[in-house]
C-alpha cells in the first residue's frame, strides 16, 4: 500500500521546505543524508551546536521512532531506530577485474582522493599540505566555490590545499571500475595507505562509497573517516589494521575533533609508511581485495550489520514492495 512505504533520494531532499512530511511506515533512504547549505551569520560554535548528530530527514517526520529506516548506503546510523541497512558492496566496482598481486615497494605514501567539498575533506587536505611534500603521496580533488565559506568554520591548521594531481570535472566523473582501473588503481597500488574522507561529517552515522572500496581494490591499508567506521566495516569482515591505523577518535561525536585526531594519531605511521608493508601486511591486503570480491559479498555484510528481526522484516518488504524488488532482491 503507498501510505505505508516512501522512497527518499536524500540528496535531493529540499533544505528550503526540509522535504515532504514523511508520515509513512517504511522508509528507504537511498545515498547519502541531506545536508545543510552553510549559514555565514552563524559562529562556529553555533554552526556546530546547529549541525552535530543532524539528520535533516526527522525535521518533517511524524513518529521516526516508530518507523523503519532503510539505508542503502550506511553501515549505521544513530539518529534512527529500527534500522535496517542494505549498503551496496558492489556500488561502482561492478564487474572489477584484476589479476597483479600487492607489491610490497611502493611509490607514495599515500593516496588521497577527493570530490565534492566536505569539511572533512578540506581539514585534510590542508593537514596533508602542512606535514607532508609533494612527492611522498598523490592527492586529487574537485573543490569549488564552496572553499571560502567551508574555511570560516575550521581552524586553519595548514599553508593551504595541495596542489592537485589532476582536475576531475564532475561532469566528466564517471566513478565505475572502468574508471578505477585506468585512472587511479595504478597510483593506489603504488601507495601504502588510503586517506579516505566520505560523506558523512556532522551525521552521527557512517557511509560506505565506492571511496572506501577503492581503497580496498588498490591494496591500500584505510584510514577512513566516519562515524563508526572502522568498528562497521569489522562488523562486516574487513581487516582495518588496528595494529596499525588507530582509530581510537571513531566515535568522537565533535566531526571537526574526530577528522583533526583520525589525521593527528597516525601521523607517524604515515610518516614511516615505506617500513609498514611486509609479506604478512601484503597478505592481509590480499585477504581484503579477496573478501570484496566474493560472490554475494552485499548479501553477506546485509546478514552481518542487520538482526534477525530486521532481516525478516527485509525479506517481507522485498516481497511486498516492487522498487525493492527489482532495485535490491538481485543485489542481495
Amino acid at each position: 500500500m503507498q501510505n505505508t512505504f516512501k522512497h527518499i533520494i536524500s540528496y535531493q531532499y529540499d533544505e528550503a521546505v526540509v522535504g515532504p512530511s514523511i508520515t509513512e511506515d517504511i522508509v528507504l533512504v537511498e545515498d547519502h543524508f541531506p545536508y545543510y547549505k552553510i549559514e555565514s551569520n552563524l559562529s562556529h560554535e553555533d554552526q556546530c551546536a546547529k549541525h552535530y548528530g543532524q539528520n535533516m530527514l526527522l525535521e518533517n517526520c511524524h513518529d521516526p521512532d516508530s518507523k523503519i529506516w532503510i539505508y542503502d548506503s550506511y553501515l549505521y546510523s544513530k539518529s534512527t531506530k529500527n534500522n535496517i541497512y542494505i549498503p551496496q558492496l558492489t556500488l561502482n566496482v561492478e564487474g572489477y577485474k584484476n589479476t597483479e598481486s600487492p607489491k610490497i615497494d611502493r611509490k607514495y605514501k599515500f593516496i588521497c582522493l577527493n570530490n565534492k567539498a566536505r569539511f572533512h575533506r578540506v581539514l585534510s587536505s590542508v593537514w596533508i599540505n602542512k606535514n607532508f611534500i609533494p612527492g611522498e603521496y598523490y592527492y586529487t580533488a574537485n573543490f569549488n566555490s564552496d572553499i571560502p565559506q567551508l574555511l570560516e568554520f575550521i581552524n586553519f591548521p595548514g599553508p593551504g590545499l595541495p596542489k592537485r594531481v589532476v582536475d576531475l570535472p564532475h561532469s566528466n566523473y564517471i566513478p565505475n571500475a572502468k574508471f578505477f582501473k585506468d585512472t587511479f588503481y595504478p597510483v593506489a597500488s603504488n601507495s601504502v595507505f588510503s586517506i579516505v574522507n566520505e560523506v558523512s561529517f556532522f551525521e552521527h552515522a557512517c557511509h560506505l562509497s565506492e571511496k572506501t572500496l577503492w581503497a580496498i581494490l588498490g591494496y591500500n591499508i584505510p584510514i577512513v573517516s566516519g562515524y563508526g567506521m572502522a568498528t562497521y566495516m569489522e562488523r562486516i569482515g574487513f581487516d582495518m589494521f588496528r595494529d596499525i591505523v588507530n582509530y581510537s577518535s571513531e566515535f568522537i561525536k565533535d566531526p571537526f575533533l574526530r577528522t583533526q585526531r583520525l589525521l593527528d594519531d597516525n601521523l607517524e605511521v604515515l610518516k614511516n609508511a615505506h617500513d609498514i608493508l611486509t609479506p604478512e601486511i601484503l597478505q592481509r591486503l590480499e585477504y581484503n581485495y579477496q573478501f570484496q570480491q566474493r560472490e554475494g559479498i552485499t548479501k553477506y555484510a546485509v546478514e552481518q550489520l542487520n538482526t534477525p528481526e530486521m532481516l525478516a522484516k527485509l525479506d517481507e518488504i522485498l516481497y511486498n514492495n516492487k522498487h525493492m524488488k527489482t532495485t535490491y532482491t538481485q543485489k542481495r
